[in-house]
């Protein structure tokens, strides 16, 4: 059987482990964990009914597998008519398809993937600009069928494919979500070619191997018949017989609830290789928006630099991803200088690319033991609200042509902030305290000269203060760490970053433009951060974006 069998961890990362596991074995994890027993988590009524209604995703691989042919049919007919696939989501309906699309890479004869999580207008107009709307497959991926960044998205490319030529522009579009919503009354109202419902009972960031990861995973040519094949084999290695010992899923669960427990050492932090650094951002979303919560939460750091002789703080905990690649090598020459220096640290291995299935498998489960382990609800989000109502009051406003001053206000602190953009830098340094993170979340456009940029800011913050920096692009982080922003311990501070675009476009059957959405929900956030009582800086910049970030970079 593949499997996960040479995970490593050094002295003081099994020592963490097995005060882990002790602590699972007294809640009995894995014999609770598999009935779907409820008290695992919570004890009132409220949440006992809410978690039994979101625990399909245990064995969804089986459900998936009884329905693969239709999928891979589905994919052989798409295959003959289109160059590309885009999907159109947010959080959990676009984080796994991201992360088959650069895991796999483009197939032979399949369309390209292209995954689309953004309402900043010069990121969608890029992806317009790679394709030709006659010739592409929109997948309209949304649990709810409401989601604000899709829907618009669909607006937008529905007109586009109009435009091209296509008299039944319903055949260009597809929908993933559950039984019931709007966007299944969307579907059959516009005709879409296909609709693949899933099941009620599983959570946005549960779903990679449910038809919200392996449609898109399929149309792009994986062999998703094959990785559901090695994550059903895999599963048994982490079922209710399996000792703890053997069981790769509690030993990581063991490990991020008791790192976190008292939240001194509460920041995990990903080591992963170039060829699998996406599956990083999948793992954040779900570890920050299933712990970050009741004043806890597991702090995911993913992406980070490493930066050599680095000095890590010791609210530190390393997992390395190791995949034997050429790439990987550095990063597993980085992970033994840390375990040697006494950081805690433990490696899982994968054999191949097709182990990916079981991967994200075993991190939802590990999840769900950290959450038993924190005595938190694993599987709700109770703050990620404030900030679409927030946004929603603002579109209000646009749509009533009151354009909001703050939206583009050079410089916005929290109330009880003293803080002046000539001394940025020190003024943000001076509001980090004890076991803080610093976030930098910016709403713009990742062109090449941006990106690096950004990266540079962030790597000058990580050097100057030895601090954990969390980054997440908006409105895209709102779906994955914005659950933690606002439900931990009040241990980080925002810096987010709004931006005029280089080319607005409009929303069709809307009175804001896409422009507007994107400052909207930057606004939006930061008066729900602001409500949290949260330390939060919002800046403004205007074009070139890119130069802006160097100037505030000077700053720190």
């Amino acid at each position: 059987m593949e499997g996960f069998k040479e995970e490593q961890a050094n002295p003081l990362a099994q020592g963490i482990i097995r005060e882990g596991e002790i602590k699972l074995e007294t809640l009995e994890f894995n014999t609770k964990f598999w009935a779907k027993d409820p008290t695992l988590w919570k004890q009132d009524d409220y949440h006992k009914d809410f978690i039994v209604k979101f625990l399909g995703w245990q064995k969804v691989y089986d459900w998936t597998l009884a329905r693969i042919d239709n999928v891979l049919q589905f994919a052989q007919e798409a295959k003959q008519t289109f160059k590309h696939c885009v999907v159109m989501g947010m959080g959990g309906s676009s984080l796994a398809p991201e992360v088959f699309r650069s895991v796999f890479g483009k197939q032979a004869g399949y369309p390209e993937l292209i995954v689309l999580d953004t309402t900043n207008p010069d990121w969608v107009g890029a992806a317009r600009g790679r394709i030709n709307p006659a010739e592409t497959l929109f997948i309209f991926a949304s649990k709810s069928g409401g989601t604000v960044e899709p829907s618009s998205q669909f607006a937008y490319f529905y007109e586009e494919v109009k435009k091209s030529g296509v008299k039944k522009p319903g055949d260009n579009f597809i929908a993933i979500t559950d039984p019931g919503t709007g966007l299944e009354k969307l579907a059959k109202e516009k005709k879409f070619r296909k609709v693949f419902l899933n099941p009620a009972d599983i959570g946005g960031r549960f779903s990679a191997l449910s038809m919200f990861g392996i449609v898109p995973a399929a149309l792009m040519g994986v062999d998703v018949k094959k990785l559901l094949e090695i994550a059903q084999e895999q599963a048994q290695t982490f079922g209710p017989q399996a000792p703890l010992k053997d069981n790769a899923a509690v030993e990581l669960g063991a490990f991020m609830g008791a790192c976190a427990v008292n939240q001194t050492r509460d920041k995990l932090t990903l080591l992963t290789p170039a060829d699998f650094a996406t599956f990083g951002l999948w793992a954040e979303q779900l570890v920050a928006e299933s712990t970050g919560k009741e004043g806890k939460g597991v702090v995911p750091v993913a992406g980070e630099t490493l930066l050599p002789n680095f000095t890590y703080r010791d609210d530190r905990f390393f997992v390395h991803l190791s995949t034997g690649s050429d790439d990987d090598k550095k990063v597993t020459a980085y992970a033994k200088q840390l375990a040697d220096n006494e950081m805690p640290v433990l490696t899982i291995y994968l054999e191949n690319k097709y182990q990916l299935g079981a991967m994200f498998l075993l991190w939802e489960i590990a999840t769900a033991a950290a959450g038993a382990i924190l005595a938190i609800d694993p599987f709700d989000q109770p703050n990620v609200q404030a900030a679409k109502t927030m946004t929603k009051e603002i579109l209000a406003r646009l749509a009533q042509g009151n354009v909001p001053a703050e939206v583009s206000a050079p410089l916005l602190a929290s109330a009880d902030l003293n803080v002046k953009l000539d001394t940025l830098g020190q003024d943000v340094y001076s509001l980090l305290e004890s076991n803080d993170y610093l976030a930098i979340l910016p709403y713009v456009y990742p062109d090449a000269e941006t990106e690096k940029a950004l990266l540079a800011l962030r790597d000058k913050v990580m050097n100057k203060t030895k601090r954990a920096v969390l980054f997440g692009y908006g409105p895209r982080y709102l779906h994955s760490t914005g659950q933690l922003h606002k439900g931990d311990g009040n241990n980080g501070v925002f810096l987010i970053l709004s931006a005029d675009p280089k080319n607005d476009i409009k929303i069709p059957g809307q009175a804001y433009t896409f422009g507007q959405l994107c400052n909207a929900q930057a606004l939006g956030d930061f008066q729900a951060l602001q409500d949290k009582g949260r330390r939060v800086i919002k800046l403004h910049l205007t074009q070139p974006v890119a130069q802006q970030i160097k100037k505030i970079t000077d700053l720190f």
